[in-house]
């Protein structure tokens, strides 16, 4: 039974690939079949839209083989409709790919995850990074196939690391340690996270550096060190919430604990108000020096 409908299932999609081969002079004459691989190639000023020919043949499979034609003649016209429409509009926005940003922000409602351009950072996905159209919101997966956008996270990365990073400006407080990493206005400055080895504050981090995003123009450092961690680490979350409830920007009010290249979320016991350390960290900080000070820093 299960090889009668592969063979019946091969068969539908070898019809529908040569009805749509059929209509291509007519409905999208600069348009290609890539019938090894059941693809529609649609033309999109430079780009080109790659339209999988598998929602169509199941429709068709569903129905008697005298409506395919009729079927497959719509859905072509359509797909050809839309992509002459997200031409139009790629003509009118002008480069798209260069005008893609990302933007690292508090984890995305599941409720939007399934719609929009986004991934999760940080271990255990604590944060999420979302793509952004120049400054016009949150790209949308349906969006980013209007206009056909390909490949957008490795354009929206690549532009915010080469035009946004380097117009930021770092400051360090001598009697606190804390650096701050900003610009104001900027939706774009929690996006050092990916790059964060370039806005370390000076001097060795053999334990990496505690992070806040209170405002999403502005992202905090300050080195971990073992002895002062919970000090330093309360004094952090206070200036976090604070800069968070005022900001006109505001991002979040945790602290983050970046080492190793990763980053992860901060705890504090209900009734010590101590650090928990996350447990992939316990090992960076197990028999280190425990004295507080600059000198903690060198291991």
């Amino acid at each position: 039974m299960e090889t009668e409908q592969a063979a019946s299932a091969s068969a539908a999609a070898d019809e529908v690939r040569a009805l749509v081969a059929a209509l291509l002079p007519s409905l999208a004459p600069h348009a290609m079949l890539d019938a090894d691989n059941g693809l529609l190639v649609l033309p999109v000023g430079a780009a080109h839209a790659d339209i999988s020919l598998d929602a169509i043949t199941a429709v068709c499979a569903g129905l008697p083989r005298a409506a395919w034609p009729g079927r497959v003649e719509a859905w072509l016209a359509a797909k050809a409709a839309q992509v002459t429409a997200a031409l139009a509009e790629r003509d009118r926005l002008g480069v798209l790919e260069e005008r893609l940003r990302v933007q690292v922000t508090p984890r995305v409602a599941e409720e939007e995850r399934g719609e929009l351009m986004c991934t999760p950072y940080g271990d255990g996905g604590v944060l999420d990074m979302v793509i952004v159209l120049d400054g016009r919101g949150r790209l949308t997966r349906q969006r980013s196939g209007q206009l056909v956008i390909h490949d957008p996270g490795s354009h929206a990365l690549a532009n915010t690391l080469r035009d946004e990073l380097p117009s930021f400006t770092v400051t360090d407080d001598p009697d606190t340690g804390v650096r701050t990493v900003s610009k104001p206005g900027s939706p774009y400055v929690t996006s050092v996270l990916p790059a964060l080895q370039r806005f370390l504050p000076p001097g060795p981090c053999p334990y990496g550096v505690l992070v806040a995003l209170p405002r999403y123009s502005e992202v905090l450092l300050t080195p971990v060190v073992p002895g002062g961690l919970d000090e330093a680490a309360r004094a952090l979350q206070e200036r976090a919430r604070l800069g968070f409830c005022v900001a006109e920007d505001p991002c979040d009010d945790r602290v983050f604990w970046w080492a190793d290249e990763k980053l992860y979320a901060v705890g504090f016991g209900r009734f010590s108000g101590r650090v928990k350390v996350p447990g992939a960290l316990r090992g960076l900080v197990r028999g280190k020096a425990v004295a507080s000070g600059p000198s903690a820093r060198t291991p």
